[in-house]
């Protein structure tokens, strides 16, 4: 039961350290989640599997960053913007994913890579078309993957911020 409340509560107080140590837990799960969008994966179950892993997760990381944030004495908004801006770019990579293996028929296909592959055909296309580095096709996939990855970025600075507040009042 203890479990459960460390998982899905986001009141209570945590320390830095165990904190650290349940956030390295949850961004190696983040990682692994990955893993769910492997061709033979979307090929049995589709993209819900990535998509409930995800909003489990996310739920887990604000939770566990509420809890933190709640020991070091500030509030949970900004852990909860965070969770929201990923959601977000969640949500936008599984309307491009779905596009993207509905167009290819790469729903039933086992050939290709997982959710990084998308960023890199994007990536490849641009190379392909022999854009020079200095035209509009450049910028344009350079916007996307900083945007791709901003959510990301923020996260892991939201993660390093938290764990660096002191505790008040224990």
């Amino acid at each position: 039961m203890q479990v459960l409340r460390f998982l899905f509560s986001p009141s209570g107080r945590l320390s830095p350290q165990g904190f650290a140590i349940a956030a390295i837990a949850v961004y190696a799960a983040f990682a692994a989640s990955q893993l769910l969008t492997a061709p033979d994966v979307v090929a049995r179950g589709g993209l819900w599997l990535f998509a409930a892993a995800q909003i489990a997760l996310t739920w887990f990381w604000f939770a566990l960053h509420a809890r933190r944030l709640h020991d070091a004495g500030r509030a949970e908004g900004i852990a909860a913007g965070a969770a929201l801006l990923y959601g977000l770019s969640v949500v936008l990579f599984l309307i491009m994913a779905t596009a993207f293996f509905t167009s290819l028929g790469a729903l039933s296909a086992t050939n290709g890579s997982g959710a990084i592959g998308i960023a890199l055909m994007v990536s490849l296309l641009a190379l392909l078309s022999n854009s020079g580095p200095h035209d509009l096709g450049w910028f344009v996939v350079a916007i996307l993957m900083a945007l791709a990855f901003a959510p990301i970025l923020i996260a892991l600075a939201v993660t390093l911020w938290a764990a660096t507040r002191p505790r008040v009042g224990t």
